[in-house]
Parts: structure tokens; sequence; C-alpha cells
């Protein structure tokens, strides 16, 4: 299908063009500053599978060894490493979670614990970084971030969300006072190509003023036929020592996701409309050449961090996001047809069967961000102790136009929709699947004022401490109090607005506890807890009323250790979760919304284990691994596998070959339970709608990097080397979605 040029090469030349003559004005050795030293976000270490601590899980600079939860660092170098280009790639790799694809358009269900992700943070500021309905969030390029961290269990304490699943935390690069940049060029399979630029600018001899511009672009087809993917990334970020206690942080980034010839939903059917299995091949694509889904999103950031004295330090930031959402799907698949009409759109051997299925959405959303804390040291009772206290919240603004027939904006080939802007298998025959190239009569719709609103507000006070109560002992303790409330408001065409009941809790309190025990030179003994309260978005019942938070409590207890200065860490942990009101998919999706209708279940409980151990094994070599055990129990059924190993390593050869690099990895899931809806067909209008067991499988990784120079490699990626078939979905109104084949990329990066 059609689709944009490439932008990256201009941009790229564009950024660093800029950038030179800025850098020619600085100086190559910047002076140190004296006096008070207030530090920006640590940037992940050269060569490193880990980082030296982490403010991720309370707010207070910690050891991952005197952190009292589980915490997985994925670094600069390891995202280079194994060509980690998106978020999806990032939690693929990550200890404990699953990810199952919600259609071929990039929505993605992320998984932790028995349990959905839904908080993302970046530098500390609440993002949608979860997948929508609509098709938001999930566009978040990794070419602008230095390293993220996964803090699995409840985590409320900083965000008032504490969600029982794991909080992914992302920190976007940084200026740093000497000039410096990179530059990197991917091609591969698919007919895949990338470029990212990063150039690092000091706007004053000293490097008091400094810059840092990154561009990132992709333009590539996938192994499905008719289907192609963009993305386009950039950053520009300002940072400035105004004397020697105040930084100040100023920056614009903008996302944004192309996804042509995908739709929604699980797309090539498992069964033929007789019952019996398809076994279509991996390059199926029924969508239409006119589906696509478009994501852009933009945030304007800021921080001031101010020393006090003594150690203290106060830091204030906010952001502001602004995305938008384009959804026009088009796609031959099973559904239900419309009211009472039951289901249609199984496929026939014969090439007869197919329906088009079409849906037109369009969202745009607002999100304002607000941290003010201030932390440091306490003497008391002859010990020092570190004291954290602040406030921060959001308020967002989630915006769905209305597309209908009774507003006379959505129509395809004068045909009026059954409901909303949706055709469900009915009215739009496909003659011939096996021949069906993709075309067909496209949308035909304009915007209108008729829209609804939904608003979020989250606000909250938060204190926290760790406290040496002695030598080997340390406590930690933190609450929250937060104020949560939503509530939806509906426009005519006329823009008339009507304002629908408000929802919410008041002065939730939600507290945290945690004792570390260091019991030897390397090791750690560690027990925590933690209320969990987790407002569940947009989320409705089969009266399309939203859900009410998920409340519960989450249990977890491990050994730690660390060596060589915190190079290697190493973690066994055990948890616990208790929840009540968790959403469940019913499969099925409501009539006049299209949203997908869940349930509340109480009583669901989670337990497992984590093992992981990440860093430098010796020189030159790194290592990431981690296997997770998980139950879940209270559902109709568990999605989640019960094992799940995570393995990647890179050894830098010695002596005469030291300019060789070799890796591998390994990604082992056992298998699941997935629901199925309406079920294998067994005719006269009848299905058989038992849960289907999805296998388990294995997927082999490899790479290989070597140095041309001192500043220029070269490298191979192979991921899936057996080509194993495997699914990412499996059961979703009848129908699959492959994973990922063999897929090969070779990239050459240069420093300067």
């Amino acid at each position: 299908m059609p689709r944009a040029a490439l932008p990256c090469p201009r941009a790229i030349a564009l950024a660093i063009a800029l950038a030179l003559p800025l850098a020619a004005q600085a100086d190559a050795n910047p002076t140190t500053l004296d006096g008070l030293e207030v530090t920006a976000r640590r940037q992940s270490q050269a060569d490193s599978y880990t980082l030296p601590v982490s403010k991720a899980a309370i707010g207070l600079d910690l050891s991952l060894r005197q952190t009292p939860q589980s915490v997985t660092t994925v670094t600069r170098q390891q995202m280079d490493d194994l060509q980690i280009e998106s978020i999806d790639d990032v939690l693929t790799s990550t200890t404990g979670i699953t990810t199952y694809s919600l259609d071929n358009a990039g929505r993605t269900t992320f998984r932790a614990r028995g349990f959905d992700i839904g908080n993302f943070k970046v530098d500390g500021m609440l993002v949608n970084g979860a997948s929508s309905f609509s098709g938001g969030g999930a566009a978040l390029n990794m070419d602008l971030y230095d390293h993220v961290q996964v803090v699995r269990g409840a985590n409320g304490l900083l965000g008032g969300t504490g969600d029982p699943s794991a909080t992914v935390y992302l920190e976007r690069k940084r200026p740093t006072r000497e000039f410096g940049g990179a530059a990197a060029l991917t091609l591969g399979s698919h007919d895949k190509r990338r470029l990212m630029g990063d150039v690092n600018v000091p706007l004053t001899a000293d490097g008091r003023v400094r810059s840092r511009f990154v561009v990132s672009a992709e333009d590539s087809d996938t192994f499905r036929q008719r289907e192609d993917l963009q993305r386009l990334g950039g950053l520009a970020s300002f940072e400035a020592d105004l004397g020697d206690a105040t930084v100040v942080n100023l920056g614009v980034q903008y996302e944004r996701t192309r996804n042509g010839g995908g739709s929604w939903g699980s797309n090539v059917p498992i069964w033929w409309a007789d019952g019996t299995r398809t076994n279509l091949s991996r390059s199926t694509n029924p969508a239409a050449d006119w589906s696509v889904a478009k994501r852009d999103n933009t945030t304007v950031f800021g921080s001031v961090e101010q020393g006090l004295g003594a150690d203290w330090t106060l830091r204030v930031a906010f952001a502001h996001d602004s995305g938008e959402s384009y959804t026009n799907y088009g796609v031959a698949k099973v559904n239900n047809a419309a009211r009472g009409q039951g289901f249609a759109g199984f496929w026939n051997p014969d090439g007869s069967g197919a329906f088009l299925n079409a849906i037109h959405s369009e969202s745009e959303t607002r999100r304002d961000n607000l941290d003010i804390s201030v932390s440091g040291p306490l003497q008391l009772f002859g010990r020092e102790h570190q004291l954290m206290a602040g406030f921060n919240g959001y308020r967002s603004e989630i915006t769905d136009y209305t597309f209908s027939a009774a507003l006379g904006n959505c129509t395809i080939a004068g045909v009026a929709p059954w409901s909303g802007c949706q055709y469900r298998a009915v009215g739009l025959p496909i003659d011939d699947w096996r021949t069906w190239d993709g075309s067909y009569a496209p949308f035909e719709t304009f915007r209108t004022p008729a829209r609804s609103k939904t608003i979020t507000q989250n606000l909250g006070g938060y204190l926290a401490g760790r406290f040496s109560l002695a030598e080997p002992l340390s406590l930690v303790l933190g609450t929250r109090v937060s104020n949560y409330k939503t509530y939806t408001q509906t426009y005519t065409q006329a823009n008339v607005r009507t304002r629908g009941a408000a929802s919410g809790e008041q002065q939730v309190v939600t507290p945290y506890a945690g004792l570390v025990w260091d019991f030897a030179s390397n090791y750690s003994a560690y027990v925590s807890y933690t209320d969990v309260f987790s407002p569940q978005g947009n989320v409705r019942d089969a009266n399309d009323t939203l859900l009410d938070p998920v409340t519960g409590k989450s249990y977890e207890a491990g050994i730690k250790g660390e060596w060589a200065g915190g190079a290697l860490n190493a973690a066994l942990a055990v948890f616990r979760n208790e929840q009540n009101n968790v959403a469940e998919s019913t499969g099925e999706v409501h009539p006049d919304t299209g949203f997908t209708i869940y349930r509340a279940v109480d009583g669901v409980k989670s337990k497992g284990a984590d093992l992981e151990l990440s860093g430098r094994l010796a020189e030159g070599w790194n290592v990431y691994a981690g296997y997770t055990w998980l139950q879940v129990d209270g559902l109709s059924y568990q999605q989640d596998p019960r094992h799940l190993l995570r393995l990647n390593t890179a050894w830098t050869l010695p002596g005469a070959l030291s300019k060789l690099t070799v890796g591998g990895g390994l990604s082992m899931q056992s298998g699941t339970v997935m629901s199925t809806n309406p079920g294998r067909p067994l005719g006269g209008g009848r299905y058989d709608a038992s849960n289907l067991p999805m296998g388990g499988y294995t997927l082999v990784n490899l790479m290989a990097r070597y140095a041309l120079t001192d500043t220029v490699q070269l490298a191979v990626n192979v991921n899936n080397l057996t080509d194993k078939l495997y699914y990412n979905q499996y059961g979703f109104y009848d129908g699959l979605i492959f994973g990922e084949p063999r897929t090969t990329t070779f990239s050459i990066r240069a420093r300067f």
C-alpha cells in the first residue's frame, strides 16, 4: 500500500547542522563547578547492564540491594545490544513481563504478576504508555530514552495508582557538559530502514548551559502482506546551572507511529465455518489496503532542582502531554453481525463467507502533570536517615469524537453502519477472500462537534523515609493520601454539553513499609507491604459504567546481593497479591460504543517468585537473566504463563579478538489458556466457547558487533533464529495473531 517517504535523513542532517555551529563555541575541556552541587538524574553507565542506584520504588536514591522491592533495569547498552527500539521491545525482554497483541496496529497489553500494567512514567511523570481501544498510547520510541526501570508489584507511593502488576519508569536522555554524539543506520528484514542522530552540545565554554538533540525515524514493511510501519521521534532538551545550587531543565519531545495495513482484533481466523482448522500462513493479512492507525504525541517538560544546603534538595517538575489518535480500520474477520443476528464472517475454503468489518475513530488526549518534592538526610539518635516529602498529581482529558449514521458522518459505499461508526460482518461482502487484494471502497467520514470527553484527576501528598535502625537494619516507611475523581461530558452536534455523574475516591491512604537487613557484606534480606489503589481508566461494564478502582494488598520478601560496587546485582523474591474489583474481559463488545465489556471480579490472588541476575560477570562480559514462576487464582482462566525465562548476554572477546563482541538470548514461556468468542463453530448457530490452550515456546536470538575503529561499530542481530511459529494472541474473536518470524538487522553506529 502507498506510504510516506522516510523523513529521517533530512531531519537528522538538520539536527546535526544546527548543533555543530553551537558546539564550536564550547570549550572541549569544560570546567568543574565548585561549591554545592545539584546532580541531574543519573544516566546509564557505559557498557553496563545495571544501574548503581534507583529512585523508582520510593523516590530516594537507593542501591538495588537496599530497595525492598523487585526492580529491573534496562540500560542504554542493553537497548543497543538487543536492537531495542520500542516499549514493546523493552518489556518483552524484562523479567516477569508478558505481552499480548490486541491487533496488528500497535495495541499491546503488558502484564505482570497476573495483572495488566497501567502505570508508565517518564522522568517521574505519568504518561499514556498503555494501549487503549482507540489506539492511544504505546508510541514510545526508545532512541529518546537513556534507560528504563521496571518496579514489579504495587507502587502507589509516588503516583497514587498502586498498580498490583508493575510500574514502568523511563528516563529521557539529558544534556551533559561535553560535546559529543552518535549516529546509527539500521537495515534489515522486510525492507527495514532506521536512522538515529544524537548530539550533545554545550552552549557555553564551561558547559553550564548545555543542550541535547535526538532525532529517530524508521520505515519498514512487515512479514504480513500490505502492512508497513513508520516511526518518528524527536527530543530537544536544554539544561542550565543557575549558580552552584540550581539546575533548570526545559525541553520538548515528539513521538509518532503509523501502522499501515493494520487493523483491530485478532485477524487470522482459527477455524473455517465448518469448525475445522484453517492453518493459514503467517503472511495472511485480511485488512483493507486503506486500513491505518496513526498516533502522535507531543510533550513539553521542565524541572528545577534547587540545593537547600545540608544536602537537601527541592525539585519542581511539570509536563504537558498532547496526543492524537486516528484509526481507520477495515478487516475481514469474525464478528457479532448485529443485535440478535449472531456471529458472521467465518471463512470457507472455497473463498466465500468473508465480510468487511470496519471502524473509524478519532481521539485527543491532554494531560498535565506536576510534582513538587523535597528530600535530604537527617541526623537523629546518632544515625543518618533519609527523608522525602512531596505533592504530585495529574489531570487528563480524553476526547472521543462521535461518528455515526445518525450524524451522517460515517459511511462506506453508501452503506450506513449498524451502530456508531462500525460495520460488523454484514452488508459489506467480499467476493473471494483467496484473491482479495485488500481493495474496497474506503470510509467517508468528517468530524463534527459531537464528542464525549472523559476527565480524570488524581492528586495527592506523600511522605517517605529510610531510617537506619542499626548498622545492619533499615526501615523504609511511607504513606500517600490521594483524591481521585473521574467524570464524562457529552457534546451534541450543536455543541450542547451534558455532564455525566462523577465517580471517585477521597482521602485514600496508601501505606508502604519495608524492612532491609544487611546480613552479610554483599547480601541483604527484605520484606515489604503496600496497599493497592488503582483506578482502571476507561474500563466499562455491560451498562457502559466505569468500573471502580482495584483495591487490595501486596506482599513481597526476598534476598538481594551485589558485587563490584553494584556492577553485578542478583535478587530472589517471593510475592503475593490480593485484589478486589479486578477487570476481566467478557470477550464481548458493547453494541453502541464498541468498547470491550468487562466485569469486576473479587478475590483474585496471585503468588509467585522472581529470580534475577544483571550486570557484569567479568571484564567485557555482561549478562541479564530472569526467571518467574506465577500462579493466579480467582479468574476464569490464567492467561499468564506459569513459567517465564528471559536471558541475554554479550561478551567482548579478549586479546587479539577484542574488537569482536558476541552474544545471544533466550525467551522461554510455558503454555497458557486463552478465552475465545464466540468459539469453534458447531453448525446451526452453535459454538464451542471452551477456553483454548496456547502452547509455550522458546525464541533464540543472536548478536555480533565488530569495532572498525574506536568510534565506529558494525553489528548484526538475528531474532527468532529457529524461525519458531508462535502466537502473540489466540482466540480473541476466533482469531490469532502470529509472532514475528526470523528477522535479521545490520547496523552501523558511529560516536563523535
